[in-house]
């Protein structure tokens, strides 16, 4: 038997006017005592980002009485936490100093789904003071989330709406780096004015761009494609712009060339997250319009995730900025309506261009024909898509967690009816390793191109968090969640729909449910059909054209 993981862990807070109080629950029967510390700079491995150190600021014993159970609690005045003092602006976390070493306190789920529900904004000085005490989470090694108390001061901000990419400075090298920035973003706000001045909008030109992929794909091509077999190239100047500059440095000339080309467009088709567009303020006869690259998921993103780390500003974010946005379906309005926090009328629910033609029974057929050429081993097998998403904080980040499968078990339930495709999201960029005895029914699939032509034969498709399903769903076959982190996954990422209430498929949060439900055939496969009939009930397979027709032509189909 090995030695019990000694756990400290939250597992109640209540409020009582200025009185915080904290229940911690731990195994450990030992003598304890308590102290809080306020972390500074957190320092992260560089190949994984795992934490390996961070600095201490600050530190203090706390009180505590010991309840029965192996529970103690805290009672803070928090006017007087720490002699007669509020606590510093910062992160704290509680700390258990035992003989057998320190730990640690981590927040149960419980406690950690609650968090909001907790937190307390204390105004003073007529409402132009707060003082802000809110709860928050830091995953570690995806096993346990440590516990933290954010305490901050905060001001009354009458200029919010100018404070976003030129953010406040209290350091030199930080007052530098603003100015920098301001310099940087007024003379591409001039230079794009001087030009879009110059070339005159006549509704001619459009562009069709991202900065998140080098290539034409997705929606943006179905749209490119639609344009050209309608003969509207010839009506339209056509542009492409495709690179690959969120989160990396570009030079001032690749700047230069992108605000010359936006500068003379009547219309520009954007398919992610395109930044520049938060500090230009485009001609009022330039139509912005976002056709976003994917259908709907679990993970929050933009506004759906206001107040965590990583969310956009309350003003001049450029999800602020789109007149038009294509979505899946009515149902999907509400949701992206959250996500950009623009107005509903400004989404067209036409449905996704690159799903135009996806039912195509001749495509099918055309594609599973080459497919099986290629791979005429898979012929007379049914195929299992393994395609989860990505964990970590991006894409220099993203890994995944392959101790999460058991490839033997996997492969003895294949047999000799089932292969087992790997398809890693294209962030992950270790693959993988199967060992030679599993090869047979077993496959990497991460080099595959096109991920949507797959779903032509895949027999069952599992995810996680990942929007594939959206367009598997119209297969009208099988989508396991394979979930193992789905907690912690919720509590630290966050995601702006449950994934169990919500998922069109069966859930399992372990991999011996997942090989029951694939033993079992036990897929809950009603919920894809519901899922198809309230997400595509009025798609009609004409996306692209319906979009041009609104938007290019002015005219409804």
């Amino acid at each position: 038997m090995g030695k019990e993981t000694i756990i400290f862990e939250v597992v109640k807070i209540e409020w009582e006017r200025i009185f915080l109080s904290l229940y911690i629950k731990t195994n450990y029967k030992g003598k304890v005592k308590f102290r809080m510390e306020s972390l500074g700079k957190i320092f992260r491995d560089e190949d994984d980002q795992s934490i390996v150190g961070m600095k201490i600021k600050d530190r203090m014993p706390i009180k505590y009485k010991k309840k029965e159970d192996g529970v103690y609690h805290f009672r803070f005045n928090i006017a007087a936490i720490r002699g007669r003092q509020f606590l510093e602006n910062g992160r704290w976390r509680i700390m258990a100093a035992t003989k057998e070493g320190n730990f640690v306190c981590y927040a149960s789920h419980e406690v950690a789904y609650d968090y909001d529900k907790h937190s307390r904004i204390f105004r003073y000085g007529g409402g132009k003071y707060a003082y802000n005490i809110s709860f928050s989470s830091l995953m570690e090694e995806e096993k346990y989330l440590w516990f933290y108390i954010n305490t901050y001061f905060m001001i009354k901000n009458d200029h919010w709406k100018i404070r976003r990419y030129v953010q406040e400075a209290l350091t030199v090298l930080g007052k530098f780096n603003r100015m920098y920035m301001y310099t940087a973003i007024t003379l591409m706000r001039l230079f794009y004015l001087f030009w879009s001045h110059v070339f005159p909008k006549r509704g001619r030109n459009v562009l069709l761009m991202s900065e998140t992929k080098d290539y034409l794909w997705g929606n943006l091509k179905a749209i490119d494609d639609r344009l050209h077999d309608r003969g509207l190239d010839k009506k339209f100047n056509i542009s492409y712009s495709f690179r690959k500059a969120v989160g990396t440095h570009m030079s001032a000339l690749s700047w230069a060339k992108l605000i010359f080309m936006i500068a003379k467009q009547d219309y520009i088709f954007v398919d992610d997250y395109v930044p520049v567009f938060g500090f230009l303020n485009l001609r009022k006869k330039t139509k912005l319009i976002q056709v976003w690259h994917a259908g709907v998921g679990f993970k929050s993103v933009g506004y759906s995730r206001f107040g965590k780390v990583g969310t956009p500003f309350p003003s001049g974010s450029c999800h602020k900025k789109y007149d038009y946005v294509l979505v899946g379906s009515e149902e999907l309005v509400e949701v992206y309506s959250e996500v950009f926090g623009i107005e509903e009328e400004a989404f067209l629910p036409v449905g996704m261009p690159r799903l135009d033609g996806f039912l195509d029974e001749g495509r099918i057929s055309s594609f599973r024909e080459e497919f099986y050429q290629t791979y005429p081993k898979l012929k007379g097998k049914k195929l299992i898509l393994f395609a989860p998403t990505f964990r970590g904080g991006g894409q220099k980040f993203a890994h995944y967690n392959y101790e999460w499968l058991d490839l033997k078990k996997v492969y003895d339930f294949c047999g000799d009816e089932y292969i087992f495709l790997v398809k890693m999201h294209p962030f992950v960029h270790q693959p993988i390793h199967i060992p030679g005895k599993y090869k047979d029914r077993i496959i990497d699939f991460a080099s595959y191109p096109n991920i949507n032509d797959l779903y032509y034969v895949t027999d069952i498709l599992i995810t996680d968090y990942s929007s594939n399903y959206f367009e598997y769903s119209l297969m009208k076959r099988p989508v396991l969640f394979y979930t193992p982190d789905r907690e912690l996954y919720e509590l630290s990422r966050g995601v702006h729909r449950s994934v169990r209430e919500s998922a069109p498929g069966k859930v399992c949060d372990t991999f011996d449910e997942l090989m029951e439900a694939l033993e079992n055939k036990d897929y809950e496969i009603e919920k894809i059909y519901q899922f198809v009939k309230d997400n595509f009930n009025n798609y009609d397979g004409h996306a692209a054209d319906k979009a041009i027709d609104k938007i290019l032509l002015g005219r409804k189909r």
